[in-house]
């Protein structure tokens, strides 16, 4: 085959390495207690260039600036930005875990579930007590029951 379009073998390792790699990470996040895995989800998916970061996000309705989802943090949380060549059972594991982390953060006030109709599933937008927790660096504390 051609060096330009690469071989079969190659993709397939590239596969097996991300794969192996996400597994790392999803054991990793697995492990941690769930006001730390909390934390990453609520850095990882609402600290600003994340995407939930936007203060554009609607309230319902069509999907339109929605917020961000469970799928799409996930993808923030695994190596190299994707699950792709993941198993179902593995890209499930790291869903359940994001899901897990966000009730944690709505729970404590930090962000709010909408639906937006034409989505059919929940997204995910912060508060304004969950972006002044950004901003002051203080997730963990308020999480931990402290106020800003």
């Amino acid at each position: 085959m051609s060096p330009l379009f690469g071989n079969r073998e190659d993709k397939a390792a590239e596969e097996a390495a991300a794969a192996a790699a996400l597994t790392a990470e999803v054991d990793r996040l697995d492990a941690l207690p769930l006001h730390q895995l909390a934390v990453e989800v609520m850095t990882k998916g609402f600290s600003p260039g994340a995407p939930g970061a936007a203060e554009t996000v609607t309230v319902g309705g069509p999907n339109v600036d929605a917020g961000t989802t469970v799928g799409w943090i996930a993808t923030e949380l695994a190596p190299g930005g994707s699950t792709a060549g993941a198993d179902e059972q593995l890209r499930l594991r790291l869903f359940r875990l994001v899901a897990e982390a966000l009730q944690e953060l709505e729970h404590a006030s930090l962000i709010r579930a909408q639906l937006h109709s034409a989505m059919g599933t929940l997204d995910y937008a912060t508060t304004r007590r969950g972006r002044a927790a950004l901003e002051a660096g203080a997730v963990d504390r308020v999480l931990a029951g402290d106020d800003l």
